[in-house]
């Protein structure tokens, strides 16, 4: 009785150190500017991120300028809990969108209703350079993306101007 005790005891002790040793989840809050020569395929024009991120809500205001086209803009708020968000894209699409943590990146699921069609991709979104970037992994079988249906999109941190 007393080695099925201490072994429980013991078994105890190992998982909570486990979940004390996790590392952090990441926290994607900050303001973050598209490099456009990193991106693959590569971009144009000059789109910024504002991310507000409390888990498990994110808010992401995007801006998007392209030569002298009209700018774009688009406020979205998601949970990180899997939960389907519903928002407008800068295009005027709407989206249905549920994030979940995927290790230390955020893997969303995304239906993009447009034009009386449904498209499906899958993002996942992972800090990198300790940090002072972001890796926007956007998948999907449509033909708008690459022949692979893959692009990369990388975003830089803007530090602020002190």
């Amino acid at each position: 009785m007393k080695r099925r005790t201490f072994l429980a005891l013991l078994m105890a002790i190992l998982i909570a150190t486990v979940g004390i040793c996790s590392p952090p989840r990441p926290d994607f809050s900050g303001k973050w500017k598209q490099s456009n020569e990193r991106s693959i395929p590569r971009r144009t024009g000059n789109v910024t991120l504002h991310i507000e991120h409390r888990d498990p809500e994110l808010a992401v205001k995007t801006n998007i300028i392209r030569g002298s086209a009209v700018p774009r803009h688009a406020d979205q708020r998601y949970t990180t809990d899997g939960k389907v968000s519903v928002s407008t894209g800068a295009d005027g699409d709407e989206f249905h969108t549920s994030i979940v943590w995927s290790g230390q990146s955020l893997a969303f699921s995304i239906e993009e209703h447009e034009d009386g069609r449904i498209l499906l991709s899958r993002e996942t979104w992972t800090l990198i350079e300790n940090g002072a970037a972001i890796e926007r992994v956007r998948e999907s079988p449509e033909a708008f993306l690459s022949s692979s249906g893959k692009q990369t999109l990388i975003y830089i941190r803007e530090v602020p101007q002190t």
